[in-house]
């Protein structure tokens, strides 16, 4: 059996700490399977290689062409055109590039199964939701299957008029071996070096954009000082702000709420920063209002963090209330504080939860459960390409 994978990029990095994982396992589980595997992506920078093999993955990198955050080229669709294999996993959506690999892959008559990374937006613009109720709909429904990372993705397409029978959940999944072969040092050194020695410690772990709600979190800080003088706010976010006004505004806010001090924004971390802030954290917190998963929920909840998170979206799929932590709305400023104080000030609260969310990651988002869902799909796919069940419906 042979498996293509359409991908916007495919890094040596992927099976660092942090990094595009979500790419990675699906493909070294099928290896392990026996089957044959192979990376189409781009070449996103000159460093990367055209082609090469990654821990026994053949990597094949297109030119990225000039559409800038959206690479599409010649020689991609060349690929997709040639390319041969019993499976195509597509990953993307609305770009272009995963339709047309979505498109072409089943008019050759071949199993095409869509990943589509959606999020449907608090604040939609009108052409975007025109596409979600036509173009991309029509392109879900031609897939052979199209898998999911939430049951609040299910429940999404279901009303877009996905058809049901297309529609299959596969959670991302946890790496307790990131932290289970963390360094015997003392955790907290490289905190502590870039200055950062709050106690307790929120962690926040995001980008820099306005729909991730770190207002919120800054707006509870004033009664969170008060109460623990020397608590601080660390958001480790990527190394470049995309919103760099919203930046700006956070570290103002801050200053009119006289918690300056007590908030770090860093950026351009290490994977051993970001592995070193979840060690250190007394509990992270996650105000995201639009997140079709929410990676650093399930990264915490590895660690053994309990965590406290906005309501909305996929993520009440991942935090269990009042078990693994906290969900709520945190436009509620006064509920956010009181829920934040209420695990600040219980330590047998935040180790009972710290535990339970351990145990969730490793279980109901172990990679061994989540391959399994994967390759019966695969296995639903693979008797015969030219069965009518593989034909294009729309």
């Amino acid at each position: 059996m042979k498996l293509l994978q359409v991908v916007w990029n495919f890094p040596e990095t992927v099976k660092q700490p942090f990094d595009m994982y979500y790419f990675y396992w699906p493909l070294h589980e099928a290896m392990l399977r026996g089957w044959e595997v192979v990376v189409l992506t781009f070449q996103i920078d000159e460093q990367q290689c055209r082609e090469e093999v990654i821990d026994g993955i053949r990597v094949q990198r297109c030119p990225a062409g000039v559409r800038r955050g959206k690479p599409f080229s010649w020689p991609f669709l060349v690929a997709l055109l040639t390319a041969d294999a019993d499976i195509i996993i597509c990953h993307g959506y609305g770009e272009g590039r995963s339709e047309l690999a979505v498109l072409l892959g089943r008019l050759r008559g071949r199993s095409v199964v869509f990943v589509p990374h959606f999020h449907l937006y608090p604040y939609r613009r009108v052409w975007r939701e025109w596409y979600d109720k036509t173009i991309g709909r029509l392109f879900f429904n031609c897939s052979s299957r199209v898998v999911v990372f939430t049951e609040y993705t299910h429940q999404q397409l279901l009303q877009l008029g996905v058809k049901p029978e297309k529609l299959c959940v596969v959670p991302h999944v946890a790496r307790p071996d990131i932290f289970a072969c963390a360094p015997a040092r003392q955790s907290g050194s490289l905190l502590r070096r870039a200055g950062i020695t709050g106690d307790p410690l929120l962690l926040g772990v995001g980008q820099l954009l306005e729909r991730k709600g770190w207002e919120y979190t800054v707006r509870c800080l004033p009664a969170i000082v008060a109460r623990f003088p020397n608590a601080q706010l660390l958001i480790a976010g990527p190394s470049q702000p995309a919103e760099p006004d919203f930046h700006r505004f956070l570290l103002r806010l801050a200053k009119d709420l006289k918690v300056a001090d007590h908030l770090h924004i860093m950026q351009d971390n290490t994977p051993e920063f970001i592995l070193d802030a979840y060690l250190s954290a007394t509990i992270l917190t996650h105000p995201s209002f639009v997140e079709s998963f929410g990676l650093v929920l399930l990264e915490a909840m590895t660690a053994g963090l309990p965590v406290i998170a906005h309501n909305g979206t996929g993520i009440p799929c991942i935090v269990e209330d009042g078990v693994t932590g906290y969900v709520l709305n945190v436009r509620d400023v006064l509920q956010y504080t009181v829920l934040l104080l209420t695990l600040l000030e219980d330590p047998l609260l935040r180790q009972r939860m710290g535990e339970a969310g351990k145990r969730r990651a490793e279980t109901y988002f172990s990679q061994a459960r989540s391959a399994e869902t994967l390759f019966k799909i695969f296995a639903e796919l693979t008797p015969a390409r030219s069965s009518a069940s593989n034909s294009i419906e729309v």
